[in-house]
């Protein structure tokens, strides 16, 4: 089988990423395969974001087990490739663990359904009510399913959004993040986005992300299109193009 060994050397506002190479298999590619590189890509991303603010001055208030913890009770929009993505992982958990992931899920969309919330965000790309769904699913109260004890269970793998929220504020503030003025890093590219418009290229639809506390119901809506495969090299140069503005360097083929 052909490996192709990409050369990524990537520039951002806030430095360059140190040199990867990525060996690309001659076979074809779902969306959800992207995921893993791109979460790398993020994080390197990220990192650099988070030393720009700490040369400020700045201090991060974001850790394992925060005492506020309410972020995770926030609206997280996934790209579709992530919401297949963690499809995928939640088939491979025992069937223990996955049926009491997929009965958290279940209870918080009971929990929007009784407020009218999910026929809201059905219809969001119509009224553009962002903010204002984000706030009322934000006052449930209800934390996200992979949370555990107090922490992400699925840190490794959790999504872009998840990835990208880092405060510099006091973390007293957090307990209403929409009223309180907290104050995020900026991340200069969003992976969230830079995927959800590679899948509208992919399927030929508009741009549009995934509430998480529904992706179970929208990937089973859209099973179609999780399955479809692409040429492997061509789907991660689309891929990087949109996530780094840049084209991929150095190929060549063992």
């Amino acid at each position: 089988m052909n490996i192709t060994v990409l050369t990524l050397n990537i520039e951002t506002p806030d430095g360059r990423l140190p040199q990867a190479k990525v060996r690309i298999p001659d076979l074809p590619l779902r969306m959800a395969d992207l995921v893993p590189p791109m979460q790398r890509l993020c994080d390197g991303i990220v990192e650099l974001a988070i030393q720009r603010e700490k040369e400020k001055g700045e201090s991060i208030s974001c850790h394992k087990g925060c005492e506020n913890g309410v972020c995770c009770s926030q609206l997280v929009p996934l790209s579709p490739p992530e919401a297949f993505f963690l499809r995928d992982f939640i088939q491979t958990l025992p069937p223990e663990r996955k049926t009491q992931i997929e009965s958290h899920f279940n209870l918080v969309k009971e929990a929007m359904d009784q407020r009218g919330l999910t026929e809201k965000i059905r219809g969001i790309e119509h009224t553009h009510e962002h903010q204002l769904l984000a706030y009322e699913y934000f006052r449930m109260g209800m934390p996200c399913p992979f949370l555990e004890g107090g922490s992400c269970s699925i840190y490794s793998i959790r999504p872009f959004a998840c990835r990208e929220y880092n405060i510099v504020s006091p973390s007293k503030l957090c307990n209403d993040p929409f009223k309180k003025g907290i104050r995020k890093i900026k991340i200069p590219r969003s992976m969230t986005t830079a995927m959800a418009r590679l899948a509208a290229e992919l399927c030929e639809m508009p741009p549009m992300l995934v509430p998480m506390a529904l992706f179970l119901n929208w990937v089973k809506e859209n099973e179609r299109i999780g399955e479809k495969r692409w040429p492997s090299l061509w789907l991660f140069e689309r891929m990087m193009t949109y996530a780094s503005g840049t084209e991929v360097e150095g190929q060549r083929v063992e």
